[in-house]
């Protein structure tokens, strides 16, 4: 008896002992420098980039914990990746070994001023051009993470990133991150960031999606995209990037309030313009440079005129415009719906009439909209008014030359015989100058807005008397020739052009030139 219990008590000792032994060599292997240089090594060649390990211990037979891990640009000039610990957990599931990596406090950029252009395409080869697959990785834990792109005139900074990446499906890789922190501003949602991708042969992102919380527009981080400081406005929204059949797309969802357009147009040419701007987006797609559809409404409010007709060769057609569009639905060259309603005001009578040539005027004019409704590329209906008035405590005048050009070269009237045109003097003073155009189904009528029959357009004072000389006319005016080819103007949208156009009148948005 006594025997047994000996050899019971020596193979306790050899089984123990040797477990121990077994253990302690592990885990000094671990920890030794020869196996952190080595797993360095692998990494490197992995992603092609230089790679640090400060440290790796056991957790348990099957996972491993790499601290102080970081991966540097080529020649170490930036550091890419960085994070305090990482856990490598084995298992094996149905037969099949699965490994999964959780990621604990760390920094991963996607783009720097110290990086050269060559650098972008090294970190798309090194973490985009491998076979994920091979490493048996079926997740991936990110917490306590900063994403960070800070390059040219942009700047974001993710902060307390969290979040799984799902790679257990070879065809169908998802990914689902939660950022609390913008740029400085928390959140009590979070900014929401998900992704579909292909793990097998690199990483092949077929999907993108962000979604951003309710945020002030100066969080954004545009202050050197605009070359201002943005103090007003905020967004809410979603952006989607979709490359499924080989030409990617971008769509937008989104709520834009109350952006002051002055602190984001200072860097154009011919800016800044003044007014301000509140959108919402239902659904707008860009594809190839271009926004190819567009569904919304929005509003925009005491927008000066005089910055964008100075492009148009008028420099002195200053107004304010206020209009709300509560229907918007445009593809590139196609309008599905748009409806609007709104008005402007403070137009000069003299600048109005200025591309005749024929001489001056004195008044404002000012535009009522009332309603625009178009459908399927027809105007299905539309009420305008327009309405000129004196200048304060002083005549309306118009040189004769001009008032002959504009009723019977403009707007097609015969001239009454009843005030023959040589008693005329050289400045006449109109009384009262107004118009009503109804539209129905692209066909126009112009209507006039006083006189004992409501139909006169323009009253003049001659001989001490008043004469309407224009009244509106039968029949109609079919627009559909004018709309085709602004229709056929909007086919043939070129991205290209647009952005040279912008070179030749300033500073490009984003700070090109």
């Amino acid at each position: 008896m006594r025997a047994n219990r000996r050899i019971l008590l020596g193979l306790t000792v050899v089984l123990v002992g040797g477990s121990l032994t077994w253990t302690a060599a592990y885990g000094l292997r671990l920890r030794s420098d020869a196996y952190r240089i080595e797993t360095e090594a692998d990494i490197s060649d992995f992603f092609d980039l230089p790679s640090e390990v400060g440290r790796i211990r056991g957790r348990t037979f099957s996972s491993r914990v790499f601290e102080d891990v970081a991966i540097w640009l080529p020649d170490r000039r930036d550091r890419v990746f960085s994070c305090k610990r990482a856990i490598w957990q084995e298992s094996k599931r149905g037969g099949r070994e699965v490994n999964e990596l959780d990621l604990i406090d760390g920094t991963l950029a996607l783009g720097s001023d110290r990086w050269a252009r060559e650098d972008f395409k090294t970190i798309l080869k090194s973490g985009l051009e491998h076979n994920f697959e091979d490493l048996n990785l079926s997740r991936v834990g990110l917490e306590g993470f900063t994403i960070v792109f800070d390059r040219g005139n942009v700047s974001l900074a993710c902060r307390n990133t969290s979040g799984e990446i799902d790679m257990s499906n070879p065809g169908d890789g998802i990914a689902r991150l939660q950022a609390s922190e913008l740029n400085g501003h928390r959140f009590t949602q979070g900014v929401q960031i998900h992704a579909r991708f292909l793990p097998r042969r690199g990483i092949q992102v077929s999907e993108f999606m962000m979604v951003l919380p309710r945020v002030p527009l100066s969080v954004l981080g545009l202050d050197r995209v605009i070359g201002g400081t943005i103090t007003q406005g905020s967004f809410e929204g979603r952006m989607q990037y979709l490359d499924r059949s080989g030409d990617p797309e971008v769509w937008l969802r989104g709520e834009l309030e109350d952006l002051a357009l002055s602190e984001v147009t200072p860097r154009l040419g011919f800016g800044p313009l003044e007014g301000q701007l509140s959108v919402s987006v239902d659904a707008a797609r860009l594809s190839r440079n271009a926004v190819t559809h567009f569904k919304g409404r929005g509003r925009v409010e005491g927008f000066e005129l005089d910055r964008v007709t100075r492009l148009l060769g008028l420099p002195g057609l200053a107004g304010r415009a206020s209009f709300s569009f509560d229907a918007i639905d445009v593809a590139l060259g196609r309008v599905n719906r748009l409806r609007f309603s709104g008005g402007v005001a403070g137009i000069s009578l003299r600048e109005w009439l200025a591309p005749l040539g024929k001489g001056t005027a004195t008044g404002l004019v000012s535009i009522r909209v009332n309603n625009v409704d178009i459908s399927d590329d027809v105007i299905k209906s539309a009420d305008i008014e327009v309405n000129v008035v004196p200048p304060a405590g002083q005549p309306g005048l118009i040189d004769r030359q001009l008032l002959l050009t504009a009723i019977q070269e403009v707007l097609g009237f015969s001239w009454p015989a009843a005030v023959p045109q040589r008693l005329l003097p050289e400045q006449v003073e109109y009384l009262e100058f107004g118009m009503r155009m109804l539209i129905r189904d692209n066909e126009l009528r112009v209507l006039g807005t006083h006189g004992p029959e409501g139909d006169t357009i323009l009253t003049i004072k001659a001989a001490g008397m008043a004469f309407g000389v224009a009244r509106e006319q039968a029949g109609s005016i079919d627009l559909g020739p004018y709309l085709a080819k602004l229709r056929d103007r909007a086919r043939h949208y070129d991205s290209d052009r647009v952005r040279e156009w912008f070179r030749s009148h300033g500073t490009m948005p984003g700070g090109g030139r």
